[in-house]
């Protein structure tokens, strides 16, 4: 569990400007924005729906006749989020992604990208098969899901595995129980492990989920 030095930490990360200099900070704004670019190049998408989207960065990367549906459960991320993404066809909701209201305002995504990029180790089980489903019962056959999030293994170093158990997500999952839960609903399955992609070390899993016909 966190110390209490760890715990102030996440209550300083819950203020927006102070969350976007430490993602500044520790290189992972840099990461994602490699990510996402390359992934809106190989799928073409028309839609982009980003499951906790915390203060919309990720908008400020798209193509501009990209349409941009963003989740969030802070209304402080997005009154920040609505600021990034006002010149934009966008749509923010204050919402659980575990709740299916979410889905009735969403309606269904044709030529979609869904992101969730380090949100599935902040909830438990049970709450990430619900998000499972509804994304799935919004997204049109041949669109994506694609998610970065923190993962130990064998060859994760003491170090990294100190940042990950130490995050503010405490459901760090192994890959497998992963790739069960998104067959379970209907998806195809990917996946990777990176090293070293920001500037402390922690390991990461980048899933790739394509929903089937």
């Amino acid at each position: 569990m966190p110390n209490k030095v760890v715990k102030l930490g996440h209550k300083v990360l819950a203020l927006p400007i102070c969350y976007d200099l430490f993602q500044t900070a520790v290189g992972s704004v840099r990461f994602r924005s490699n990510f996402v670019s390359e992934n809106i190049a190989n799928y073409s998408a028309d839609n982009v729906l980003d499951l906790g989207c915390g203060t919309a960065s990720t908008s400020k990367l798209l193509p501009e006749n990209v349409s941009y549906i963003g989740l969030d459960t802070s209304s402080k991320y997005l009154e920040k989020a609505g600021k990034r993404t006002a010149n934009r066809d966008s749509k923010l909701i204050l919402t659980d992604i575990a709740d299916n209201k979410w889905t009735q305002s969403a309606g269904k995504l044709d030529s979609a990208l869904g992101l969730a990029l380090g949100i599935y180790h902040h909830i438990n089980d049970e709450q990430l098969e619900e998000t499972i489903f509804n994304v799935a019962s919004v997204l049109e056959p041949g669109s994506k899901l694609v998610s970065l999030d923190p993962v130990v293994d064998e060859k994760t170093t003491k170090l990294a595995n100190w940042f990950a158990r130490n995050d503010r997500g405490q459901f760090i999952r192994e890959p497998e129980m992963y790739t069960e839960m998104f067959k379970k609903h209907g998806f195809s399955v990917k996946y990777e492990i990176t090293r070293n992609s920001f500037r402390i070390p922690y390991d990461l899993i980048l899933i790739t989920a394509t929903k089937e016909k």
